[in-house]
């Protein structure tokens, strides 16, 4: 009863002090929001009262923003006085405040959140102590590529959710719960990556013998590179040296691990250098700057990808080296996986045209220097000259500057074996009852990320323990009296193998299917036949992962059916067989390249074998040849298997009101970690420790410093900044071909969050995002985007800025480029994108009847004229007054970010004046970027709104105006920092809520 009486007299309060409006409104807003026009839709003079009501809370807030932000009513009607304004917002905000009290009482909506590709990808790997490039913090997954040539897209590498679909976004978010839904399809997908993931965990294979390697003298055995250091290794056998940066040349690997590093785990990597002649007499041929130190980068690549000039290459470290010619030791532990090698460059060397030999010679020591010999006359002579004229650099030494490498040694990290990722698992491997149960809690209540019951974990044990009680038959590997058939022809389909001709046939005495002998790699097809032998009665899994299409058939019944076009994907078949021999046909194509085929099957008394030469469990070169797996290993792994594809785990099960302890866990670290919880979460948890605020926000400064951070720092800025769309219409061509030759969009987006991690450690003011005097730039973005000298190298790094037009976030390349569609700028798409992003005012959409521009276009002679004409139709007009000035601020930036004064072909100067909708009127980005730090208030309330909404999973509602409001005023108070920011956001009744 108090409660419905504390409702009632809200509503009624609220009721009649809205009525006290209505005279205000009449003068001033009804005209172009009543009975006869309704601009936007919008009509507010039969606009209800009742602010329980979601839709009526939400326009009355609406009036409210456009008062305060002055645009309403239209410049060009009378305006009310300050004195008119002022009782009209102290009444609406008394009425909205009581109306966000109310609606906050009624608690909100639950939404069931499934992880996302991301979440899962990371919780795999904090789960299952995984490790790899897949796995790194912030990492984006595996890319999309044409695999096989035949026009189906696929994903490689060997992230265990290449073959999941994107996620589903919403407004930049890929973590909105009703937008993550579940599928047969999903859950199909979430087995075989659950398989992979467990297999990866599982090493049943002897300790790795891997020997520390040192590796002095020459890294790099055979020739190639820059002249200068080519002629370096013939003369000086005891170092490699490193003459230039590493634009073009100057990647230094060891040839030895040219193809990887062979074994994955953690190494060790110690380098030896020395840098000589910081100062050096050859400094008006080339720009360097002789006080900095030189800066030694140490990289790793994988070799299968692109290699150390690839994709993949990533910068671990950078030291500076003093240049005092004594030698310096170098040590940085990291993980390798099998085909990644490191390489390390000169960061900051010189790299310049003018750095050849012959130009050096020419220039310091001209008595030394002939012209080259004339190619007609003598080829020999012609090709040897570089090399002659660089020798003559070493004849009295070498006097420029150089880094000298002595050695780099590979040292192997393997405290213990099997590794962790293995004994979480399967601890000591007795099989007994006891210890079972024990993981398998141990593993659930990591999984489900809270404590599970006894009750909750004993369907899982008894699983494991059922597939235990049979004995274990191990059965002659592969398949009796197996013959094989080849076909050639190109098909999408499996054909009727029947009515075709093959063109070759034989007979495989191992018994394992293999497509080697089929002696082709595209474009061709197989049939393999013989018998099995079935030890006993009972069900019979059968798998297969091929690329192209495949199917198992026994006694002539489908046992699997995995045909079409698509990659190597797993593919699961059940089949109830008697004792005895019985019939297995296999029927295989491929379409182009690569191809693959695996095959293996397991059931009731049998360990699970293979039926092809490349196994379904192969995960190492170091691995048993057999692919048998003990039963212990493969039930354990049944049941793991279950509660990895159970609600538990796939869902954030969160109920509804107040988070309890193990909620608060999960929301914090998927918050600012994107995976599970980590064992001091779980404790604070178990200790009820986490509601109290002093601690959360101890959490957060812990958890920001953890390298698993990277995943908020890279994805929640994508997210608030729109960067998702970032390679949507990737500029190409003509004045544009850097950027794909260059890589460049892997930079843009780094820049930006490079940046934001900044004022993030920093807890920097919010107003950086808007300006500051200082950026990110590596050598490539500082040439080819911002047009500066002096930066060297391609790590990114901190850089001064003295022009005032490129300070702050907003204006970055990465931001622009995604902010326009890869041939032209467009000031509707960046003003729409200030306005959703930056000012958290978004335009209501287009009328659905309305022309997207005029397709009379004759009277316009640019896009500002465009856009004009544009607006002469008034319902366009509403919106594109306030859309249009805030996207002609960006118009001197082009579709990378790259300052330009004019459009291409145009005599006259860009003109990026504007008049905002309250009459304001700027002139360019300069004031633009002034106007928005006078409204920085707004800046941040956007940012928190976005901040919330990755946090909690949900898109904010006008209900949580209130709370939004209150961490407002706190942040505030305390100047509107980042770091304190995210704080708020945990210490919020909305991110404590359900």
């Amino acid at each position: 009863m108090p409660i419905i009486s504390l409702t009632l007299c809200l509503q009624t309060r609220a009721d009649e002090s809205l009525k006290g409006l209505i005279p205000f409104l009449s003068q001033h807003c009804f005209e172009c929001h009543g009975a006869e026009k309704q601009k936007g839709d919008i009509r507010l003079d039969t606009l209800g009262k009742d602010l329980t009501k979601h839709e009526n809370l939400e326009i009355w807030q609406g009036v409210l923003d456009q008062l305060n932000l002055g645009e309403m009513p239209p410049k060009k009607q009378p305006q009310p006085s300050r004195t008119e304004v002022k009782p009209i917002v102290e009444i609406l905000n008394k009425s909205l405040k009581l109306a966000y009290q109310k609606a906050r009482s009624t608690g909100g909506q639950t939404v069931l959140r499934r992880l996302n590709r991301q979440e899962l990808r990371n919780t795999f790997r904090d789960l299952l102590y995984l490790n790899g490039a897949e796995y790194r913090p912030g990492a984006s997954g595996s890319r999309l590529v044409d695999n096989n040539g035949n026009g189906s897209v696929e994903r490689t590498g060997n992230d265990p959710l290449r073959f999941f679909p994107e996620d589903e976004e919403e407004d930049g978010f890929f973590n909105i719960g009703d937008k993550l839904i579940m599928s047969d399809f999903y859950l199909k997908l979430v087995l075989g990556a659950v398989e992979e993931v467990l297999t990866q965990s599982t090493r049943l294979e002897a300790k790795p013998k891997i020997e520390t390697r040192k590796f002095a003298g020459h890294l790099i055995k055979d020739k190639g590179g820059h002249i200068i250091e080519s002629v370096s290794r013939t003369l000086n056998p005891n170092y490699d040296m490193m003459a230039t940066g590493y634009e073009r040349f100057g990647r230094l690997a060891p040839t030895e691990v040219r193809g990887g590093v062979g074994v994955a785990t953690r190494y060790r990597i110690i380098i030896e250098a020395s840098a000589h002649n910081q100062v050096h007499p050859w400094g008006e041929l080339f720009k360097l700057d002789e006080k900095d130190p030189y800066q030694l980068c140490l990289n790793i690549a994988d070799t299968k990808n692109g290699g150390i000039a690839g994709p993949t290459s990533t910068s671990i470290n950078l030291w500076s080296v003093p240049g005092d010619g004594k030698k310096h030791t170098f040590t940085q532990e990291i993980w390798m996986d099998k085909t990644w090698t490191p390489w390390i460059g000169w960061e900051n060397g010189p790299w310049d045209r003018a750095f050849r030999a012959e130009v050096i010679v020419e220039k310091t020591m001209p008595s030394e220097f002939s012209p080259r010999p004339d190619k007609k006359i003598n080829k020999e002579a012609h090709d040897k000259w570089p090399i002659k004229m660089a020798e003559k650099l070493f004849k009295n030494g070498y006097q420029g500057p150089h880094i000298r490498i002595h050695s780099l040694t590979l040292e192997p990290i393997i405290d213990t074996w099997p590794p962790k990722s293995h004994t979480a698992l399967y601890g000591s491997g007795s099989g007994k009852e006891d210890e079972i149960r024990m993981l398998m809690t141990n593993f659930a209540s990591r999984a489900f990320r809270k404590p599970v019951s006894q009750e909750t974990v004993e369907p899982y044990v008894q699983m494991v323990l059922q597939q235990q009680v049979e004995p274990v038959v191990t059965l002659p590997g592969g398949i009796k009296d197996l013959k094989y058939r080849v076909y050639k022809g190109l098909w999408e389909k499996l054909p009727d193998f029947n009515t075709l001709k093959p063109v070759a046939e034989g007979t495989l005495p191992n018994g394992l299917m293999d497509l080697k002998v089929s002696k082709m790699k595209e474009q061709f097809g197989m049939v393999f036949m013989g018998k099995l032998n079935v030890p006993k009665a009972g069900d019979y899994i059968f798998e297969i992962a091929s690329d192209d299409g495949a199917r198992i058939l026994i006694n002539g019944k489908k046992a699997i059916e995995h045909d079409g076009l698509h990659g190597a994907q797993l593919k699961k078949g059940k089949i109830k067989l008697e004792p005895g021999e019985h019939p297995i046909r296999v029927e295989y194509f491929g379409y182009g390249q690569p191809n693959s085929f695996r095959a293996g099957w397991g059931g009731p008394g049998m360990a699970h074998s293979k039926l092809s030469v490349e196994g379904l469990h192969d995960n190492s070169k170091n691995q048993k040849k057999t692919d048998e797996i003990p039963l212990l290993i493969r039930a354990m792994q049944d049941g793991y298997a279950a509660m990895l594809c159970s609600p538990h785990f796939l869902y954030l099960g969160e109920k509804p009101g107040r988070l309890d302890e193990f909620g608060i866990a999960n929301r914090m670290s998927y918050f600012l970690w994107s995976s599970m919880p980590d064992e001091i979460l779980f404790t604070l948890a178990r200790d009820g420790k986490l509601s109290d605020p002093a601690i959360r926000r101890q959490q957060v400064d812990r958890m920001l410093k953890d390298n698993k951070a990277q995943a908020f720092i890279r994805h929640f800025p994508s997210s608030w900044l729109r960067l998702d769309k970032l390679g949507d219409m990737p500029p190409s061509g003509g004045d544009f071909q850097f950027y794909k030759n260059l890589k460049v969009e892997p930079m843009l987006a780094r820049q930006v969050t490079m940046y934001f991690e900044e004022i993030l450690k920093a807890n920097g003011k919010i107003e950086e995002f808007i300006d500051s005097d200082y950026t990110y730039m590596n050598q490539t973005l500082a040439k080819w985007i911002y047009r500066r000298e002096g930066i060297r190298g391609e790590r990114l790094r901190k850089v001064s800025l003295n022009d005032p037009k490129r300070g702050g976030m907003f204006t970055q390349p990465g931001i622009m480029t995604a902010t326009a569609n890869g041939v032209e700028t467009s000031p509707v798409i960046r003003g729409v994108w200030v306005l959703e992003n930056v000012l958290g005012t978004p335009p209501s959409p287009p009328p659905p009847d309305v022309e997207p521009l005029p397709t009379n276009t004759r009277e316009a002679t640019s896009v500002r004229e465009l856009l004009k004409l544009h607006r002469k139709n008034e319902a366009c007009y509403s919106c594109h007054i306030k859309i249009d000035p805030m996207g002609f601020a960006f118009e001197n930036f082009d579709v990378v970010g790259r300052w330009r004064d004019k459009y291409k072909r145009a005599r006259d100067p860009i003109d990026t004046s504007a008049i905002m909708a309250n009459g304001r009127e700027i002139a360019d980005i300069i004031e633009f970027k002034k106007m928005l730090i006078e409204r920085k208030e707004l800046v941040a309330r956007c940012l928190t709104n976005k901040m919330l909404t990755y946090a909690t999973g949900r898109q904010l509602e006008v209900a949580d105006r209130g709370e939004v409001d209150l961490i407002m005023k706190k942040l505030g108070q305390k100047e509107n920092r980042l770091r304190d920011l995210v704080k708020l956001v945990v210490e919020s009744k909305i991110f404590l809520n359900k």
